[in-house]
């Protein structure tokens, strides 16, 4: 039994894995024209039909829970404007369908994954 333990410690030790990253939740874009930065992003944002909500930060932008269309999935975005680059996050939340169909809230959020080289 030992033996087994200490093989697989050894082999565990040597296999190097690459796995999801901290970074890798966020879409980072960087951009060439920084004149009027905020206005375009949030006018960018707009045109997904998410609603943004209102608070005076001029570095951030939060949008409210949307539900996808023909599901009870909603998602919200953060995007945070830096120098040059805007990164984007998010959170989805799985719904609940009462007794006659209609989607009602998510209880809690998750962190939504980005994978590189993914088409999704």
């Amino acid at each position: 039994m030992k033996a087994v333990f200490w093989t697989i410690f050894a082999l565990s030790t040597f296999i190097k894995s690459d796995g999801q990253e901290i970074g890798d939740n966020k879409i980072i874009v960087t951009v060439v024209d920084t004149l009027k930065l905020y206005e375009k992003t949030r006018q960018a944002i707009a045109n997904t039909n998410f609603m943004i909500r209102e608070d005076s930060k001029t570095d951030t932008l939060v949008t409210y829970a949307e539900r996808i269309d023909n599901t009870t999935i909603y998602v919200m975005a953060k995007i945070v404007i830096k120098e040059n680059s805007v990164e984007i996050s998010g959170a989805y939340g799985l719904g609940y369908e009462d007794f006659w169909g209609f989607p009602g809230w998510p209880k809690r959020y998750k962190r939504i994954a980005y994978f590189k080289e993914s088409e999704a």
